[in-house]
């Protein structure tokens, strides 16, 4: 026997502590960004915890569009006529400003108003606990380290039987220990993509997806018969694909892809 323990043993010693330093990755996951400061969230500041600046540009817009204010001009530009709506967010207002005069789509996200928009309300987010820091992003990959030293112990185990000519095992064993050692790795490397939102903004976004069910686009719900605050929440927490079915023209020229239309985080919670 090698190291003094049977295959069978070792195998079932390995899934033990495979087992354990798992929970503690997922724990340091969902312990990370489970608090939060601050009022409710808008529809803007939604949007971009589902799908980031281009999501929230989509709502911001669309919000000055349901207001009457945004028109479509020549040349696939679009201007404004008018005030925004009373109590709008910055980057709602920063959104007016850049169409004071006629601009393409890409030319107001380039504009710095609404760059420097966009930077405070991260700056908001990250400062109530919804969008997680640099540091809380390394302890969280940080949590990893128990699955990559148990994969270690079991590389280390078949290494010593190869070299040293000795059994750590029967063939069936070895074979799972080889497939166990290989499954945690890739694990392991998958955990150390951290997200950018912390545990209670996905919380949130979970519960807005249920709580706004009769709103996903899957539901085919009647948007000549929803208010201007459905929509912009169905944008935020769903994607842009209401928009689409409200005002195809207006929603293609702010760049919603009529083939992709549903934001990354939530494409990969569906499923």
């Amino acid at each position: 026997m090698l190291w003094d323990v049977s295959g069978p043993a070792f195998l079932l010693d390995y899934l033990a502590g495979v087992a354990g330093a798992l929970t503690i990755a997922l724990s340091v996951r969902s312990l990370i960004g489970w608090r939060t400061r601050g009022g409710p969230l808008s529809s803007v500041e939604l949007a971009y915890l589902t799908d980031r600046s281009g999501l929230a540009c989509q709502v911001g817009v669309a919000a000055l569009r349901r207001a009457g204010v945004v028109h479509l001009g020549e040349l696939a530009t679009l201007s404004v006529d008018g005030p925004p709506p009373s109590g709008s967010a910055p980057l709602v207002r920063a959104l007016h400003a850049a169409l004071r005069r006629p601009q393409t789509w890409a030319a107001v996200l380039a504009d710095p108003g609404v760059g420097r928009a966009l930077r405070r309300l991260v700056g908001r987010l990250v400062r109530d606990g919804w969008l997680l820091t640099r540091a809380q992003r390394r302890r969280m990959m940080w949590g990893t380290v128990p699955l990559f030293a148990v994969a270690v112990v079991g590389v280390t185990r078949l290494v010593d039987s190869a070299v040293e000519g000795r059994e750590a095992g029967g063939p069936a064993s070895v074979v799972g220990l080889l497939l166990c050692c290989l499954a945690t790795v890739l694990g392991a490397w998958w955990l150390c993509e951290v997200p950018e939102t912390g545990s209670a903004a996905r919380r949130l976004l979970r519960r807005q997806r249920r709580a706004y069910a009769q709103l996903a686009p899957q539901q085919r719900p009647a948007w000549s018969e929803r208010g201007t605050d459905e929509l912009l929440t169905a944008m935020a927490v769903f994607g842009p694909r209401p928009l689409l079915a409200v005002d195809p023209a207006f929603a293609e020229l702010v760049g919603v892809d009529p083939e992709h239309t549903r934001p990354r985080e939530y494409a990969k919670t569906a499923r």
